[in-house]
Protein backbone atom coordinates (compact mmCIF):
# COMPACT_ATOMS: atom_id res chain seq x y z
CA UNK A 1 0.00 0.00 0.00
CA UNK A 2 2.86 2.66 0.94
CA UNK A 3 4.40 2.35 -2.30
CA UNK A 4 0.97 3.10 -4.32
CA UNK A 5 1.15 5.77 -2.24
CA UNK A 6 4.79 7.07 -2.94
CA UNK A 7 3.91 6.79 -6.60
CA UNK A 8 0.66 8.59 -6.66
CA UNK A 9 2.12 11.52 -4.60
CA UNK A 10 5.33 11.38 -7.35
CA UNK A 11 2.43 11.90 -10.17
CA UNK A 12 0.91 14.27 -8.44
CA UNK A 13 3.95 16.19 -7.83
CA UNK A 14 5.32 15.34 -11.52
CA UNK A 15 1.43 17.18 -12.81
CA UNK A 16 1.94 19.94 -10.28
CA UNK A 17 5.85 20.43 -11.59
CA UNK A 18 4.52 20.82 -15.26
CA UNK A 19 1.39 22.93 -14.23
CA UNK A 20 3.92 25.38 -12.53
CA UNK A 21 5.98 24.99 -15.33
CA UNK A 22 3.28 25.91 -18.26
CA UNK A 23 1.79 28.87 -15.90
CA UNK A 24 5.78 30.39 -15.61
CA UNK A 25 5.94 30.42 -19.57
CA UNK A 26 2.75 32.00 -20.25
CA UNK A 27 3.62 35.13 -17.87
CA UNK A 28 6.43 34.97 -19.32
CA UNK A 29 5.29 35.12 -22.97
CA UNK A 30 2.58 38.30 -21.19
CA UNK A 31 5.42 39.79 -20.40
CA UNK A 32 7.30 39.68 -23.41
CA UNK A 33 3.79 41.47 -25.56
CA UNK A 34 3.57 43.91 -22.49
CA UNK A 35 7.21 45.19 -23.24
CA UNK A 36 6.28 45.12 -27.16
CA UNK A 37 3.21 46.57 -26.90
CA UNK A 38 4.26 49.17 -24.17
CA UNK A 39 7.64 49.91 -27.14
CA UNK A 40 5.59 50.28 -29.79
CA UNK A 41 3.54 52.74 -27.98
CA UNK A 42 6.56 55.11 -27.12
CA UNK A 43 7.56 54.87 -30.63
CA UNK A 44 4.59 55.82 -32.13
CA UNK A 45 4.07 58.90 -29.48
CA UNK A 46 7.58 59.70 -30.18
CA UNK A 47 7.05 60.06 -33.87
CA UNK A 48 4.05 61.89 -33.17
CA UNK A 49 6.20 64.41 -31.47
CA UNK A 50 8.71 64.73 -33.87
CA UNK A 51 5.80 65.47 -36.79
CA UNK A 52 4.88 67.86 -34.49
CA UNK A 53 8.37 69.74 -34.19
CA UNK A 54 8.44 69.71 -38.20
CA UNK A 55 5.08 70.95 -38.38
CA UNK A 56 6.03 73.71 -35.55
CA UNK A 57 9.41 74.65 -36.96
CA UNK A 58 7.54 75.55 -40.52
CA UNK A 59 5.66 78.42 -38.64
CA UNK A 60 6.87 81.93 -38.20
CA UNK A 61 8.82 82.08 -34.88
CA UNK A 62 6.44 84.17 -32.57
CA UNK A 63 3.04 83.63 -34.17
CA UNK A 64 0.25 81.65 -31.74
CA UNK A 65 -0.07 78.87 -33.34
CA UNK A 66 3.96 78.32 -32.92
CA UNK A 67 3.30 79.04 -29.64
CA UNK A 68 0.87 76.47 -28.82
CA UNK A 69 2.09 73.87 -31.14
CA UNK A 70 5.56 75.04 -28.37
CA UNK A 71 3.50 74.30 -25.74
CA UNK A 72 1.38 71.08 -26.55
CA UNK A 73 5.06 69.84 -27.46
CA UNK A 74 6.04 69.99 -23.75
CA UNK A 75 3.22 68.26 -22.79
CA UNK A 76 3.72 65.50 -24.88
CA UNK A 77 7.31 65.50 -23.74
CA UNK A 78 6.69 65.23 -20.40
CA UNK A 79 3.77 62.84 -20.58
CA UNK A 80 6.00 60.77 -22.50
CA UNK A 81 8.81 60.85 -19.79
CA UNK A 82 6.30 60.04 -17.21
CA UNK A 83 5.24 56.96 -19.47
CA UNK A 84 8.75 55.90 -19.95
CA UNK A 85 9.24 56.23 -16.31
CA UNK A 86 6.33 54.01 -15.24
CA UNK A 87 6.81 51.17 -17.61
CA UNK A 88 10.18 51.20 -16.36
CA UNK A 89 9.19 50.83 -13.11
CA UNK A 90 6.76 48.24 -14.26
CA UNK A 91 10.12 45.63 -15.75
Amino acid sequence: MFPLILLLLGVLLACLGAAVRRHRRRLAERERATAAVQDALLQAMQGLILRFQSVGHRLPEGSAERAAIDAILDQADEALAEARNRMAALR
